[in-house]
């Protein structure tokens, strides 16, 4: 799969670059008037919300210079891209590289001029989609609502800087992990508008990491990258749909934990497992994650406790294996953020047979059964999560235990779910 973003966190650690120089600061980085959270450097006409916006061409940084370091895909190091300060809100400053200002990527592309960035900031600080948790709040007011507020002295004059730049199929976007301070890179002609769903969704993404690295820089890639999908449902997006049907296809793989190269991560795991502890636990679960110190799953284990869970983080990793064959979230196991158009691909076994596999760490594989089958034996280490997935009168989800054999009681069984941690190999008999 292409890559579509690098991360915070994921440093392309082939850079050689996490020492190169840091996006410009003082005057000519657009500093500004106006102390930091300040209404200086926001619009000067005033307005804001639903109403009348502000005109950004007003701003207290427009027109002024700053410089950033943009990631060369081919080089693995950094070029130095000058642009220049098109609007400033509360909360970001919005920079377009001088080379592709006033350009328009195709004839069917609109021209990145001013109503380009004034309809961006609108929504990036402003006005949510009517599906996001806080309509009545931008882009990144709502991943501040959710997951903590971005520390003022971790950005320039207490403001995020965000550049328009090409990165030359580097990635649709990405937070600067190689600069002094965070910023975020959206690349211009790979989006093609800066209004658009995806690029809203992206923005909402690469904001959270930035959020994530001021409260815990060490977190497993994984982690990040879930709950940075997990932004993009909060923020009322569903862009990753793609990425999500490609996983149902392929869902026995090692999509995350473990993995420590987000170029391998899987987006539409962390879509459905971010969007799942979105449902779980709402904003104080997100937001316990967000700041736990501790990683990986030790972190979401004591994040859950904070907010009052009895589950662990695997226990509703296995829920949620189970919610994506289910889809139905009026029996507890479902999904109401988004839609699953798309059936996972199971494992068929034919009655009086045994399938032999062998699962991917943290890899979810779906046992599909005939008609005729009224049981099944399951040979695999105690270590492995299997539940059965039956039709009746009620929907039953039964754990079965490995080395067991559990008959189906007349019901009809939809699917044996079954997730290790580790590669392990199983057998599964229908009779």
């Amino acid at each position: 799969m292409t890559v579509r973003r690098l991360a915070c966190f994921a440093t392309v650690c082939a850079l050689g670059a996490c020492s190169s120089e840091p996006i410009a600061t003082g005057a000519n980085a657009g500093g500004g008037a106006g102390a930091p959270g300040s209404a200086g450097g926001g619009g000067g006409s005033g307005g804001g919300g639903a109403g009348t916006p502000p005109d950004y061409t007003q701003s207290a940084c427009y027109g002024r210079q700053a410089t950033t370091q943009v990631y060369d895909l081919e080089t693995h190091g950094t070029s130095t891209v000058t642009a220049t300060c098109r609007a400033e809100g509360a909360r970001a400053r919005l920079y377009v590289a001088d080379d592709l200002w006033q350009t328009k990527v195709s004839p069917d592309a609109p021209a990145l001029d001013q109503p380009e960035i004034d309809a961006f900031m609108r929504s990036y600080e402003l006005v949510g989609q009517a599906a996001s948790a806080h309509p009545e709040l931008g882009v990144l007011p709502t991943d501040e609502a959710v997951f903590g507020a971005l520390p003022e002295a971790s950005l320039t004059d207490g403001k995020l800087p965000i550049f328009v730049i090409d990165s030359r199929g580097a990635g649709d976007g990405y937070l600067c992990s190689w600069c002094a301070q965070p910023a975020l890179h959206l690349d211009g002609p790979s989006l093609r508008s800066l209004h658009t769903d995806t690029t809203l969704s992206i923005a909402a993404h690469e904001s959270f990491h930035a959020i994530h690295r001021a409260y815990d820089a060490d977190e497993e890639v994984w982690v990040d990258e879930t709950l940075a999908e997990a932004a993009m449902t909060v923020n009322g997006f569903f862009t990753d749909r793609a990425w999500l049907e490609e996983f149902l296809q392929t869902t026995n793989q090692a999509w995350g934990p473990g993995v420590n190269d987000a170029r391998s991560f899987d987006y539409g795991a962390g879509l459905l497992f971010g969007t799942y502890l979105w449902e779980h636990g709402g904003a104080p679960l997100l937001a316990a994650i967000t700041h736990e110190p501790a990683n990986g799953w030790t972190g979401l284990d004591r994040a859950l406790a904070t907010t009052g869970s009895s589950a662990t983080g695997w226990e509703l990793f296995q829920d949620m294996a189970v919610a994506v064959v289910v889809n139905d979230p009026s029996t507890g196991y479902g999904f109401q953020s988004i839609a699953l158009e798309a059936s996972v691909l199971p494992y068929a076994v034919k009655t009086g047979a045994t399938l032999t596999e062998t699962i991917e760490p943290y890899g979810v594989i779906y046992v599909r059964f005939e008609a005729d089958a009224t049981s099944v034996t399951l040979d695999a280490p105690t270590a492995v999560s299997a539940r059965l997935v039956l039709e009746g009168d009620a929907l039953e989800v039964r754990e079965i235990a490995p080395g067991s054999r559990a008959t189906f009681d007349g019901k009809t069984p939809r699917s044996l779910v079954l997730t290790a941690r580790e590669t392990t190999a199983i057998s599964v008999t229908a009779r």
